[in-house]
């Protein structure tokens, strides 16, 4: 199967139900058969196969009936296509021993579970679409009451494309592991693509006891939890939960209030696949102890958006670039103001290998968090705000990073707010740049001692408690009155011209980044930690606030 990561399209599903009238048959002999079983119990000792080489039949367990087999099919031969299982009404329970298999080559076939009927799976688990002709299959789970069991793992789309699960209007999954897109334990399976699974509307529920992964080995699948819907994992083994685990071009959509993705353990966004992607919109909430964007070294090209009034995601810790390079985690995009990511640690570059990933803040959108690194081993990281606000206990900018390129920035409307309850928080710039372009950083503690670190303030508001800077730094060191006049007392940067200027503060001795004038200019300096002064006559008692800055001129 010929396999493509861009263009990957979302299939609908509809299941069309056609019962026959006919008398309960233990065999299907033709096509377009239907076996009822209503307010009665059968036994059957093999497999319960609904379709074996057939087309159209169908099965009916409703009015309280129930079924008892050692395994199921639901469309065996490439030929079975378009059979289905219908399982309705409170008490109606279809009970297998084994597993069951919807489409284990046929295309097509449908099991239904309504107003509150029950399947249950034993042992092995539910798989749909189990062969590479086992395209469009599908389940769906709805009303109250209804309910799959499957005790070991649920997998949509074994090798095949296009099959699908629906959990609405309350129905509930129960599973061990839940797989979209192969696990591919069969002889001779493909990758599978374009697998789907939506879980809509208050009460309905997928509840893994282990792990869930969108795409394990396969492409284009897609999970979408939306209008209250639930979904619950764990990691309980080396799968973690992940949206592309080995591939690409997987996604997660979580959208609307009361719409929750809950996992007490790992939620990675590409584990060592690239280009999946996790969106929570419009009050969506996702919930996990570590999220990672980007986990192994394969896992590059990795996006989570979060946007929209109510909308969270929250982590004890966030790594956006693990080991990963490339990832990228927007918050308040997509046209809607708001969006929020809560996190007790959060890392953008963790390792030497993540480099190059990035936060981007707009719309209004907030990151919460006590640590924030700015490319803690990797190289050119970034975290840019455009309208919205970083709050933080302490924030490192390059912490162990090789390399000075990486940056936090501020643009328009953009806040940095770094403190705690003590007032001992602290911004530092080790391996990298701060960048004030416009908004407001206020920190209780600035510190810049590291060669590789730099302060770039074009605009924007600086506010600090105290500041701890390299000796030998480049930057004025006093400014103090004489008399009428002032001393301005500066540490020059070696092998360039040191230029002192000033301007008048604008209306209200407000501070004007504009309208500055050179008023002393020093030449050749050679020597790092050199001091200089100037004498600026009259400075003292002019009615205006009166600023300065140093400049180099190469």
């Amino acid at each position: 199967m010929q396999r493509t990561r861009r263009g990957c399209l979302i299939a609908g599903l509809l299941i069309s139900i056609t019962l026959g009238i006919q008398s309960s048959e233990a065999q299907y002999s033709a096509n377009f058969q239907t076996n009822i079983i209503s307010g009665v119990t059968s036994n059957w000792s093999f497999t319960y196969t609904v379709g074996s080489v057939l087309f159209a039949d169908a099965l009916l367990i409703e009015n309280g009936g129930v079924l008892v087999d050692s395994e199921a099919t639901v469309g065996q031969a490439s030929s079975s296509s378009n059979n289905l299982v219908l399982v309705t009404d409170t008490s109606s329970v279809w009970s297998n021993g084994n597993r069951i298999f919807v489409g284990w080559s046929g295309a097509g076939n449908s099991l239904v579970i309504s107003n509150g009927g029950s399947v249950i799976s034993l042992v092995d688990g539910v798989i749909v679409g189990v062969n590479a002709t086992g395209n469009g299959n599908k389940i769906l789970v709805t009303d109250p009451g209804s309910i799959l069991r499957d005790v070991q793992n649920l997998t949509i789309g074994e090798s095949g494309v296009s099959n699908s699960m629906m959990i609405v209007n309350g129905g509930k999954v129960y599973d061990n592991e839940g797989i979209l897109g192969s696990e591919c334990s069969q002889s001779g399976c493909i990758s599978t693509s374009y697998s789907s699974v939506v879980v809509s509307g208050a009460g309905s529920t997928w509840s893994n006891g282990n792990s869930l992964v969108v795409g394990l080995s396969g492409w284009c699948n897609s999970l979408v939890i939306s209008n209250g819907g639930n979904v619950f994992s764990t990691d309980g083994n080396f799968k973690g939960s992940a949206i592309g685990y080995y591939t690409g071009s997987n996604s997660v959509l979580v959208g609307g209030n009361g719409s929750l993705w809950s996992s007490p353990g790992y939620i990675e966004v590409g584990n060592a696949g690239f280009g999946n992607s996790l969106v929570i919109s419009n009050g969506g909430v996702v919930s996990d102890n570590v999220g990672a964007i980007g986990y192994n070294t394969g896992g590059s090209n990795n996006s989570v958006i979060v946007t929209g009034t109510g909308s969270v995601w929250s982590n004890g810790t966030l790594a956006v670039g693990n080991d990963g390079a490339w990832n990228s985690l927007f918050i308040g995009f997509g046209g809607s103001f708001g969006g929020s990511v809560v996190s007790s640690n959060g890392i953008i570059g963790s390792f030497v290998t993540s480099s190059s990933n990035s936060v981007r803040l707009a719309m209004r959108g907030v990151w919460q968090s006590s640590t924030l690194i700015v490319g803690n081993q990797g190289s050119s990281n970034s975290l840019q705000i455009g309208d919205g606000s970083v709050i933080a206990t302490n924030i490192v900018v390059g912490a162990a990073s090789s390399t000075c390129d990486n940056v936090l920035e501020l643009d328009t409307f953009s806040n940095v707010i770094v403190t705690n309850a003590t007032g001992t928080g602290v911004l530092e710039v080790r391996h990298g740049m701060l960048i004030l372009n416009a908004g407001v950083v206020q920190a209780d503690t600035l510190v810049i001692t590291n060669s590789c670190a730099s302060f770039v303030h074009t605009g924007g508001t600086l506010i600090v408690g105290n500041v701890v800077l390299d000796p030998n730094t480049f930057r004025i060191v006093s400014i103090t009155p004489q008399g009428n006049d002032m001393l301005i007392t500066w540490m020059m940067g070696p092998g360039a011209t040191n230029t002192l200027q000033a301007t008048t503060g604008g209306p209200g001795h407000s501070y004007n980044t504009n309208g500055f004038t050179d008023i002393f200019i020093v030449t050749n300096n050679t020597t790092v930690g050199t001091l200089t002064n100037y004498l600026d006559i009259g400075a003292a008692t002019n009615a205006l606030a009166r600023y300065y800055r140093a400049r180099l001129v190469p």
